[in-house]
């Protein structure tokens, strides 16, 4: 195995969701063009991993919301990978974001963890969060009645 590329890095969802998006349509103006073809495995895998993140946390996210968080957490000292994991994560709940973050319990103080999610439910905002309101709303209505 050889080493193309020594300065790689890891990408979030996001990023990978908006390269993704750069490489069809640069290969639809190929095509149209006429002077390249793709193979169909590359197509069949590049068309199930978008249909996976546009049913993850990442397709609602923007680049701006991904600085603010970053900005955000700068004061935790957070490993680069723990910042990843939440950004494609996007945990809501202590137990989600305990998961992420290593040792949690020897590096912050529990206080912090409500801080983190407070933090990361302003930065990072999602669709979801409203549909999952009203369906806890109808859950609760049925259940009483």
């Amino acid at each position: 195995m050889e080493i193309l590329q020594t300065n790689s890095a890891m990408l979030s969802n996001y990023e990978v969701m908006a390269l993704l998006a750069d490489q069809k349509a640069q290969r639809i103006a190929n095509e149209v063009a006429g002077t390249r073809e793709v193979a169909e495995n590359l197509r069949t895998v590049e068309f199930e991993v978008q249909k996976y993140l546009a049913a993850s946390p990442c397709s609602t996210q923007s680049g701006d919301q991904i600085r603010e968080l970053k900005k955000a957490f700068k004061d935790y000292e957070l490993m680069k990978v723990e910042l990843l994991q939440i950004l494609n994560l996007r945990p809501k709940s202590a137990v989600e974001l305990l998961l992420v973050i290593e040792e949690f319990e020897e590096r912050f103080l529990l206080e912090d963890c409500d801080k983190m999610l407070s933090i990361i439910a302003k930065a990072l905002p999602r669709d979801d969060d409203e549909e999952m309101e009203e369906g806890g709303e109808e859950e609760e209505a049925a259940e009483n009645a």
